[in-house]
């Protein structure tokens, strides 16, 4: 029992120490709760136990662990675990213990993989797409259950030319992580080429999926029904608005969006013909919340002074916040009228919609001299703290 305790020591010692130097504390911590963990499993019953290595190596549940040891069963000792561990928290990749265990909790197989033949390998095939070793590290946290499996000259032969960058490919992924197992051929593929009958260029696309990713990893007959609605809608193709009315829809069922058409027409008090003019007008105001509705409304009408029928006009300012842009922004229309600094007839839209360097710049700082304390009060304005 002492020898083989001692050899399972010197082998993993053979095989952690030498990146020591080198190592983070993360992967020091590591590879010494690999060196006592194995150790103490080896020697305390004779034989490789792969369940009670998972939980106390690898931090898993004794539950998950009983399920994922089917997949180690042949596993003799665990020297190729080890190794696996060992790289994956190495400066390749860089994981946490946290990031370790759901790791392993999504793809314990990846404990038997070769580091040389295949960990190795698929790593050196993001950097051959730009990956940095950070963004290959977020993939494996994001799409766990992916990083052993999934076709990567494939998947990134595709989806890289089309999204242009790892970052944005990241960021849907994240969203939605179907982007890298649903067919490309007939979903993705057909997808895209349905949006681009509806006058939506590849590189519209691409910017579209990533607020929707389901426009192209969703199953084709949704994506025919959202591009039919979306034309129900009677906005022009082959422009902005089109593909905002695509956004809005591909987020609302047609019964929820039924609901939210005339929950508007309540709140503004106008018809069926006039919500329709005013979606028109900016289809995303559909995604807006019925209570965000209802609050700028009531604000835009009781103390702004606007009529409905200028909100209808203007569908856009219902877009902006109410406690970072709208209630500010008066704030400083109401004092610079009463200092006679501006125009009575001044539109409150045209401020609103202004960049807050280009207002700021216009209506805040060109009064330094007359009302010194007004930037320091329209900055704790938009933190929700009004001036009295």
């Amino acid at each position: 029992m002492l020898r083989l305790q001692k050899y399972v020591s010197l082998r993993l010692q053979d095989h952690v120490l030498p990146l020591h130097r080198s190592a983070s504390p993360i992967q020091l911590f590591l590879q010494r709760a690999l060196l006592s963990t194995a150790a103490a499993t080896s020697s305390s019953s004779g034989h490789f136990d792969a369940e009670d290595y998972l939980v106390s190596t690898c931090g898993i549940t004794r539950e998950q662990a009983a399920k994922a040891a089917k997949w180690m069963s042949h596993c003799k000792s665990s020297s190729n675990a080890d190794a696996v561990l060992s790289f994956l928290t190495g400066p390749a990749l860089g994981l946490s213990k946290a990031d370790i265990t759901l790791l392993v909790t999504k793809d314990p197989r990846i404990l038997c993989c070769s580091v040389d033949n295949t960990l190795r390998i698929r790593v050196d095939r993001f950097h051959s797409y730009g990956f940095s070793a950070a963004q290959i590290n977020t993939f494996v946290r994001v799409a766990p259950f992916s990083f052993r499996t999934f076709n990567i000259d494939e998947k990134l032969g595709f989806w890289m030319p089309l999204l242009g960058s790892p970052d944005k490919f990241l960021r849907i992924v994240r969203r939605n992580s179907y982007l890298v197992t649903s067919d490309l051929d007939k979903v993705v593929k057909t997808n895209i080429r349905m949006l681009q009958e509806c006058g939506i260029s590849v590189e519209e696309i691409g910017t579209m999926c990533v607020a929707n990713p389901r426009l192209l990893t969703g199953n084709p007959d949704t994506t025919r029904a959202i591009l039919v609605r979306a034309n129900e809608m009677g906005v022009p193709r082959n422009t902005l608005l089109f593909r905002q009315a695509v956004t809005a829809v591909a987020g609302l069922g047609p019964e929820t969006m039924a609901s939210k058409l005339k929950m508007m027409a309540k709140i503004l008090r106008c018809s069926d013909a006039e919500v329709a003019r005013m979606v028109q007008r900016n289809p995303l105001v559909l995604t807006r919340s019925r209570e965000r509705i209802q609050r700028a409304c009531e604000f835009l009408t009781n103390v702004v002074g606007v009529s409905t029928k200028y909100i209808q006009d203007r569908p856009t300012i219902l877009m902006y916040s109410l406690e970072c842009r709208l209630v500010p922004r008066h704030y400083v229309m109401k004092v610079l009228l009463e200092k006679g600094l501006i125009r009575k007839d001044q539109s409150f839209y045209s401020m609103v919609t202004l960049s807050d360097n280009v207002f700021c710049s216009k209506f805040v700082h060109r009064h330094k001299d007359v009302l010194p304390g007004l930037a320091d009060a329209y900055a704790s304005a938009c933190n929700g703290k009004l001036a009295t």
